[in-house]
């Protein structure tokens, strides 16, 4: 298999009294490589080379790379081996709905409730997703885009809604940067979500929660037309 990975070795010095099982290093580091593009899919997962790879055998390998196939990373085909997984784009617009869902609760409560957003967290997350645009940094800029809407979920102080986030960030983030990954070429920089992050942001702060519920609604709609372009 060609591999498509860094050829230096970098991880996570262990410290402290509660390290991580092999089993949960090896998932780790395995969806590290994804969400960084160096598995892309339809890749073919060896068990040999992952192993050889992360320095263990392949027993915790074969039990992350079960995990993985629970969670819809990859897929085992009979007699084939195991492969990564295409996330459809259907269901990729359906997570996309449920983040801007749960953005427009946020908005719902604040105006309700007459809470304050955290403006100067959002702002750090706004400025370095549009810094990372500018300097090609992918998964920077998606997951700076991510913290900014779950930012604005922390003003609702439901656990729950924060946990759906952490639930679908990991597929999200992996179909669309694997899918700028495979189409690096054709691809514009990623402008879309920093430059509506910066009208909301701007909307909220100037306490216009109107203006700022009214961005989102854009966005969804926006993407409702483009999702239309592809076969889902």
């Amino acid at each position: 298999m060609n591999s498509l990975l860094p050829d230096e070795r970098e991880y996570p010095q262990l410290t402290g009294p509660a390290k991580p099982s092999l089993e949960k290093l090896a998932h780790q580091q395995i969806r590290e490589h994804m969400m960084n593009g160096y598995f892309l899919p339809g890749m073919l997962l060896s068990e040999n080379e992952l192993a050889e790879r992360f320095g263990m055998s392949r027993t915790p390998i074969r039990a992350a790379i079960s995990l993985l196939e629970k969670e819809g990373f990859v897929e085992s085909i009979r007699g084939r081996g195991v492969f990564v997984k295409d996330i459809s784009f259907r269901e990729f617009h359906e997570m996309f709905e449920v983040l801007s869902s749960l953005q427009l609760y946020s908005l719902d409560i604040a105006a309700m409730r007459k809470l304050d957003f955290d403006l100067p967290t959002l702002e750090g997350y706004l400025e370095r997703q549009l810094r990372a645009s500018a300097e090609d940094d992918y998964r920077t800029y998606y997951e700076s885009g991510l913290l900014f809407i779950e930012t604005m979920l922390h003003i609702v102080k439901n656990a729950s809604m924060l946990q759906i986030i952490e639930q679908i960030k990991g597929k999200y983030m992996f179909k669309i940067i694997s899918y700028r990954k495979l189409h690096v070429h054709t691809l514009p920089k990623p402008q879309q979500s920093g430059h509506f992050n910066k009208r909301i942001y701007q909307a909220l702060a100037a306490g216009d929660l109107d203006e700022a519920r009214g961005v989102v609604l854009e966005l969804i709609e926006q993407m409702r037309r483009q999702f239309q372009s592809f076969d889902m």
